[in-house]
């Protein structure tokens, strides 16, 4: 999408959120719970150790939908306690006086909505297993027990769980104490203290793996595959610990696997929960991995629980470097070419949805709800922003004061400021700037290129072409030369636009600019075709090559769709060679076609991911022939492209290879997804839109259900006989237990532009228990409003375009053939 698609971030009732102010704090917590697995309810006990901050004759805490049965203050019963708008409000029997210590026990009961989860079979999931789990960032730490339910206050616990005989019980910190008798009872010790959203407890029953300190739960039935997901998890340890300068701060530390898990991962402090679906098996493994999660979760350790965001308007201290931290052990294990491809992706990542959806500060504090925050800005630009902080202090003063950061922080809180001025002390640097720019300011540059050259004289065009006012930075561009030689030049850029001369002796035969992604932004590049080829099999950096197998795309002529196919089967990284495939599949000609047939050879399995992929872009009934032998292969994600690209072709002749795949079985159901990806390009098919009403269904795996839920929107207003059977569905869904599938019936609505879903939606907007899924919703409602005001020949327009491009690409690849005097 155009800039002019993007709304604004801050949704109607966004307001400014402040920490709030404290009256007391809380320093330790005893919380006996114990789980009704049948009536999926909690029976608890909780005593707390408080101090007054200032004087106080009653106190309040957060507290949601508990049913509140006793209130003890210092050993006595506090006759006067009441519970009002999700807060716990206790009359002190005598004031609390500044400093004062004090115990508080509360014995209480629920049935939670939100913040503890209970899994257990039924009609239309017979083989789930019996489970529960807890997830409380970030504010469904109070549905489950009374707290400050903000990370400014942190406290250590203890959690004592009784559960029933042959179940487990995980929880922060040290395993104390197991009693077992007709009930069993864990005792978990956490010593250092965490915020009311990291604490969590965990019953099912798991198969326990144990190395030294660290410990992996899974269920019985997948203890096979936990070795591919958590072998690397004591190597990421030991290199955490290296380069940030500071021991894994906690007694253990735990990952435990679960059913319906709402996120990837939680890092509860000292025991992460994942979701159970990143086990996976051994042709899942060819290319998918658990380590990006696995490493995201473990350096939250000590960025999010060790030092913990004051407030969530600074929630990308924690986030931000979770994501780069990723990025780093991906340098330290697969090397730098792995490194600056998987920064490249996160920064691709922010820019989509700066692109579709909005741009904002990665720090704000004017939101409707602090998850509104835990987006792309938060995570992937976070993350590139503190790679630019990288290269601009340099590796060895980054992790110096990365050091000193998580040690004057550690067991504490911090924000953004906090850890500028950290910086600045371990680098002598001023950052006022970088941090006003990057951080607390919306957007990145949008830089239009331009190179030419005389005999004596290079020129480098840069343009800032974002709506926002020029960012300032160091911008490095490579000129390789004629008969070898390369030269590094850096330049200022402050304006709007700029030119630099650079004096030259010989000829330059590419150029490249920001060859080793420094800077965030977004780049295209004019230059000769001929610059770019060279660029894209000479480029030293994947960045360089990756650039250049971009800007390619923008050449039709054969000579570039034949660099392309030289590197695509020839590029000694596969990013690179899935990026030409990704270009040729763009340039849509004839002889693109054909490359791209041949490079079906190509080894790696994410690059001839990348090929079947591109191949779909054609919509060609050949297709189909071409890609039947990828239907059995030993990679699952070439198997799903291969069926989304079968069904672009729109033939008759796809559609029996797509309704068996939907059958398929596989890692993630990640076959059958590819499958229902192909067939929603048959809209006008009654049989298929059944299929897909009927996939969307409760009984399917949730992966199948949501690819058929938005794969919906195709068939809404196609006007066959099954559009009402449809939209009844998709009202259906919107109610959904499942909050994924609910939010992927607000965005089949939205993809459908269908206005008289607005009343549904809006109902969504204000009454889903999930803000993720009342935000999506609300999103949606202003696409649909956005759409209807635009006329319907905009479509057809852009339709006729598409065709008018299609025909202008052939033209030129034919003259491109003249001038050379040849065919192929």
């Amino acid at each position: 999408m155009q800039e002019e698609t993007r709304r604004k971030f801050e949704l109607a009732g966004s307001k400014a959120h402040y920490a709030p102010s404290l009256v007391f704090t809380i320093s330790h917590m005893r919380l006996e719970i114990e789980p009704d697995l049948k009536a999926h309810a909690i029976s608890c006990r909780q005593e707390l150790e408080i101090a007054a901050v200032q004087d106080a004759d009653e106190i309040e805490l957060d507290a949601a939908e508990l049913e509140v049965k006793s209130v003890m203050f210092g050993g006595k019963k506090v006759p006067s306690f009441r519970s009002m708008d999700d807060r716990l409000v206790i009359k002190l029997p005598k004031p609390l006086k500044e400093g004062e210590r004090a115990q508080i026990s509360i014995s209480y009961s629920a049935k939670p909505r939100k913040g503890f989860y209970f899994v257990a079979p039924d009609r239309h999931y017979p083989d789930k297993r019996v489970e529960a789990w807890t997830q409380g960032e970030t504010v469904e730490a109070k549905y489950w027990f009374p707290c400050i339910d903000h990370p400014q206050v942190k406290f250590s616990s203890e959690t004592i769980v009784t559960v029933p005989e042959d179940f487990m019980a995980i929880s922060n910190g040290r395993l104390a104490k197991t009693e077992k008798s007709k009930k069993w009872k864990y005792h978990w010790v956490e010593s250092n203290p965490h915020p009311a959203y990291l604490t969590s407890v965990v019953v099912g029953k798991y198969v326990e793996i144990n190395e030294g300190s660290l410990y992996y739960y899974v269920p019985t039935e997948l203890a096979h595959d936990a070795k591919r997901s958590f072998d690397r998890t004591g190597d990421m340890v030991q290199f955490f610990e290296e380069y940030l300068g500071a021991k894994y701060p906690y007694e253990k530390y735990s990952q435990v696997c679960v059913q319906d898990f709402v996120y990837g991962g939680m890092e509860n402090s000292s025991c992460t929960t994942l979701t159970q679906d990143t086990l996976h098996d051994k042709k899942a493994h060819v290319d998918f991995t658990s380590d990006h999660l696995v490493s995201h979760e473990l350096a939250h350790q000590w960025f999010g629980d060790l030092v913990t965001c004051r407030d969530w308007q600074h929630v990308w201290l924690n986030e931000g470097f979770a994501t780069y931290c990723e990025a780093l052990y991906w340098e330290a294990s697969r090397g730098t070419d792995e490194f600056h491809y998987y920064v490249m992706q996160t920064a691709d990542d922010y820019f989509d949805e700066a692109a579709s959806r909005y741009v904002r500060p990665i720090v704000t504090k004017t939101y409707k709800h602090p998850d509104d925050l835990f987006d792309r800005h938060t995570y992937e630009k976070g993350g590139c922003v503190l790679h630019m902080l990288r290269n601009f202090v340099g590796d060895k003063y980054f992790r110096r004061s990365l050091k000193t950061y998580l040690h004057r922080f550690a067991n504490s809180t911090a924000e953004t400021d906090d850890l500028r001025k950290v910086f600045e002390l371990e680098t002598g640097k001023s950052l006022q700037q970088f941090f006003d720019q990057w951080v607390f300011r919306e957007g990145h540059p949008d830089l239009k290129i331009e190179f030419s050259q005389d005999k004596k004289t290079a020129k480098v065009r840069v343009q800032q072409a974002q709506q926002q006012e020029p960012f300032s930075f160091a911008l490095e561009v490579k000129l390789a030369f004629a008969r070898g030689g390369i030269k590094m030049y850096t330049f200022d850029i402050a304006d709007k636009e700029s030119t630099f001369q650079i004096p030259v002796e010989r000829e330059v035969e590419w150029f490249s600019v920001d060859p080793e992604f420094k800077i965030l932004k977004t780049i295209s590049i004019k230059a000769p075709r001929e610059m770019l080829a060279r660029q894209l099999h000479e480029g030293q950096t994947v960045v360089e090559r990756v650039e250049a197998a971009r800007a390619l795309k923008e050449h039709s002529a054969d000579a570039a769709v034949d660099a392309l196919y030289r590197a695509v089967m020839n590029d000694r990284f596969w990013g690179v060679a899935a990026e030409a495939a990704k270009s040729l599949g763009a340039i849509r000609t004839d002889h693109a076609y054909r490359a791209l047939e041949k490079c079906l050879k190509v080894s790696h399995p994410k690059a001839r991911r990348a090929v079947v992929k591109a191949l779909g872009e054609f919509k060609r009934h050949e297709t189909i022939a071409m890609l039947k032998p990828y239907l059995h292969e030993e990679s699952y994600f070439v198997e799903s492209e291969a069926l989304t690209a079968i069904g672009r072709t729109k033939s008759s002749d796809a559609v029996p290879i797509l309704k068996k795949a939907v059958e398929t079985t596989s890692f993630q159901n990640i076959v059958a997804q590819g499958a229902i990806s192909g067939l929603k390009e048959f809209p006008d098919d009654r049989d298929i839109a059944s299929l897909l009403v009927e996939k969307s269904r409760p009984g399917n795996h949730h992966r199948v259900r949501e690819a058929a839920t938005f794969a919906l929107a195709k068939f809404v207003d196609s006007g066959s006989s099954n559009n009402n059977a449809v939209v009844d569905q998709l009202r259906l869904l919107l109610a959904d237990s499942w909050f994924r599938v609910r939010i992927n019936a607000c965005r089949a609505f939205a993809d459908a532009e269908y206005v008289k879903a607005i009343p549904d939606l809006t109902r969504v907007s204000e009454t889903d228990l999930d803000h993720r899924v009342r935000r999506v919703a609300e999103e949606c409602i202003n696409m649909i409003k956005d759409a209807a005001k635009k006329p319907k020949e905009v479509a057809q327009m852009r339709d006729e375009l598409d065709r008018m491009k299609a025909k202008s690409l052939e033209m030129m690849q034919r003259m491109d053939r003249l001038e050379r005097g040849g065919s192929s």
